[in-house]
């Protein structure tokens, strides 16, 4: 069985602090919106001082100005590794006896919901608009959009994060930030064509283009779940799936509901030493 791999970095004012080789599980979601992703990691058995060191100093409550970060990774020995989500610490609190558990919670953007500014532009057109947000935000751009529409006007005052709910309503797009990176998506995607994926699906990267074929030989648990916008399916943690990227479903026990669907939400459940590695991807329908 290919060996999994996971480990955590830290980001505080006083310097990175990357965590490898120990035991941890963890929830994520990752969303294609604005609202952001969440996770919850739980890290058995630090040192004393490690402890101490991201209790203290990770806690928000020390001191709210300052920026704490968590990066998490995940992938395979052979095939490698990426980052899985990126955001902003809000808890870090040790529980549990015998073994010591520190539970760290976080966000994406949850340090810019503190953060008031006023920022406007004029005369401009989509794509300048995202990178001037982008800047804003400390991210870089993902530019995936048609759009060139142009802007008389942009005028905005609030919560930094709450950049991102007026930038959507700008054009037929999609603007969410997912592990570093404003992503500009249009709601109208097409699929890339099968001639177009450059790629493996067991690749931790990828060109433009990627597809995942989801099927029972390449990772694909259980019976895909149809709902309102498209199809749920449950597969084994990929490091490669990103955010609204394609992938094509070829399902023998439900062949109805194959085809190309677009990835508006991923959910993983994952652990080191622990049976569960799995994400749930909620895709979307082309046509919805």
């Amino acid at each position: 069985m290919d060996k999994r791999i996971c480990y955590v970095q830290i980001q505080t004012p006083s310097g990175d602090k990357e965590i490898h080789n120990i035991s941890m599980r963890g929830r994520i979601t990752r969303k294609m919106s604005e609202t952001g992703s969440t996770a919850k990691i739980s890290i058995a058995n630090l040192s004393r001082d490690d402890v101490e060191y991201l209790t203290t100093y990770v806690s928000p409550y020390v001191d709210q100005s300052k920026r704490k970060r968590i990066n998490i990774f995940a992938g395979y020995e052979s095939t490698g590794v990426a980052q899985i989500f990126g955001g902003d610490i809000y808890s870090a609190l040790p529980d549990g006896m015998p073994d010591t558990w520190l539970n760290i919670e976080a966000k994406t953007e949850y340090f810019n919901q503190q953060n008031i500014i006023t920022f406007s532009t004029s005369n401009t057109n989509t794509k300048t608009l995202a990178t001037s947000v982008a800047n804003q935000l400390g991210v870089n751009l993902v530019w995936r959009s048609k759009s060139q529409k142009l802007i008389d006007a942009f005028n905005f005052a609030g919560a930094k994060a709450k950049l991102l709910y007026k930038l959507n309503l700008v054009d037929n797009f999609r603007a969410f930030i997912d592990n570093g990176n404003l992503y500009i998506v249009d709601k109208d995607e097409e699929p890339p064509t099968d001639n177009e994926n450059q790629t493996s699906d067991n690749s931790a990267t990828k060109k433009k283009g990627y597809i995942k074929y989801v099927t029972p030989d390449s990772g694909l648990i259980g019976i895909p779940q149809p709902d309102e916008f498209g199809v749920k399916v449950k597969v084994l943690l990929d490091p490669a799936v990103q955010l609204g990227d394609w992938f094509k479903l070829e399902s023998k026990r439900l062949p109805i509901v194959n085809g190309f669907y677009q990835v508006y939400e991923m959910t993983y459940d994952f652990a080191t030493r622990e049976p569960q590695y799995y994400i749930e991807i909620y895709g979307k329908n082309k046509r919805i």
